[in-house]
């Protein structure tokens, strides 16, 4: 019951984050009114945070734990680490993402395969220059049970940046 508690947790977290960033998306930086925001799209952005990127960023993070062996100076895992994160999880996640929130926003299939095809190894370039130092300060600083939650904290500007760039405006 606790781990269920904590995938729900994780996934409120997440899901609260998530929905400010498409809001600072569509308010601060697309400049829209409160009459102008899409609220669905801001519902369904969470959604996903509570459905998907919560519970499975707190499944990737326990199993990180498993991988990388604890008898190694702290910085050595927390890089560890980071390379399993950003080799094996981030271009899958980064794919995955892509299609889904647009997808979710009822775009048709094949204009977001093309939209993927065309943005992706932009946005995982992107992804590269922001979360390996992010991750390894997560990695090696913060306990476990707060990593996902440091990690929505500097994703609140990523998922801005993610709602823009996979949301047609």
């Amino acid at each position: 019951m606790n781990a269920l508690r904590g995938y729900i947790r994780e996934g409120i977290n997440v899901a609260c984050i998530m929905g400010a960033g498409d809001m600072l998306a569509q308010m601060g930086i697309q400049k829209k009114s409160i009459s102008e925001w899409d609220a669905g799209r801001t519902i369904r952005f969470s959604a996903l945070g509570l459905l998907l990127v919560g519970p499975v960023m707190r499944k990737w993070y326990g199993t990180l734990e498993t991988l990388v062996k604890k008898d190694q100076p702290p910085i050595m895992r927390g890089i560890k680490k980071m390379l399993w994160d950003q080799v094996c999880f981030a271009p899958p996640f980064t794919l995955a993402l892509s299609f889904l929130v647009p997808f979710v926003n009822g775009e048709n299939t094949d204009v977001i395969i093309e939209r993927i095809k065309d943005k992706y190894f932009f946005i995982l370039s992107r992804n590269y220059m922001l979360w390996p130092p992010s991750q390894i300060i997560n990695f090696t600083f913060v306990p476990l049970n707060y990593q996902v939650i440091f990690v929505q904290c500097i994703a609140l500007l990523w998922n801005c940046y993610l709602a823009l760039i996979l949301n047609k405006d």
